[in-house]
């Protein structure tokens, strides 16, 4: 699962980063942290524009829903796409055949569950580059208003050693599409190797850093880092101790 995500990069890190470049830099707006339901618009690259970085709205409404009312409705709950059922789901099917994507963030928040105490977690990349996350995209155009909408679901997939860890309630984990991998994911219509993808990011490649627990008490949060200022040392794959539910902070 993944509903909470960083992203405060510099328009030219992100282009730099994807090799595309954005439509209209203006447009986008960075954020510390933020809750995917706030449905915010994050930059994204799409496999029909892939050297163009434009905006979607968090939280999939695919093209067939008819009504405003139905599609708020439905983007709560596609937020998240489970890769083990997204090629058969109504919902996500014929945009994972045809409408794939990356959204880059600079990490994102998770929680491990001690009892009755979540504790907050800001994942990120060892080496501090942006991640890119596995997306499946829409367009939905909105009958009263007739504007069209681009919206996006973050794939999610079974989680690696740090995460299941982490997200020990559900141990899942967002889709981390490597550099390697990215043209494969965007343009590849073989189902079989885009599930070779769709698997839990390899041990090593993340660090987690536990944060205050006031990250939870804001859901746009623009400007404030000291929220994501870790309260300890960071973890990349937690020892035996910590896998026996050892260790805390």
């Amino acid at each position: 699962m993944c509903f909470t995500v960083s992203i405060y990069a510099s328009t030219h890190v992100i282009e730099t980063d994807l090799g595309a470049t954005f439509d209209a830099s203006e447009t986008y707006e960075p954020y510390v942290h933020v809750s995917g339901f706030v449905f915010p618009a994050l930059p994204i690259v799409t496999n029909s524009e892939p050297h163009r970085i434009g905006m979607a709205q968090w939280g999939l409404v695919p093209r067939w829903v008819n009504d405003t009312a139905a599609a708020d409705e439905l983007r709560s709950m596609t937020l998240n796409a489970r890769s083990e059922t997204m090629f058969e789901k109504p919902a996500f099917r014929d945009a994972a055949v045809r409408r794939r994507g990356l959204i880059p963030v600079n990490g994102f928040l998770e929680w491990r569950t001690e009892g009755s105490v979540k504790r907050p977690y800001h994942i990120r990349a060892v080496d501090g580059s942006l991640i890119t996350l596995g997306v499946l995209w829409d367009d939905w155009l909105d009958r009263n208003t007739g504007e069209v909408h681009r919206t996006f679901s973050i794939a999610t997939t079974a989680a690696n050693t740090l995460m299941a860890w982490i997200h020990n309630a559900k141990q899942r984990m967002p889709v981390i599409v490597e550099r390697t991998e990215r043209q494969t994911w965007l343009f590849d219509d073989d189902k079989e190797r885009l599930k070779g993808i769709l698997g839990p990011l390899p041990d090593g490649r993340l660090i987690a850093e536990p944060v205050s627990k006031n990250v939870a008490r804001v859901k746009v949060n623009r400007a404030d880092h000291n929220l994501l200022e870790p309260l300890a040392q960071g973890i990349v794959v937690p020892p035996d101790e910590a896998l026996q539910g050892n260790l805390g902070f």
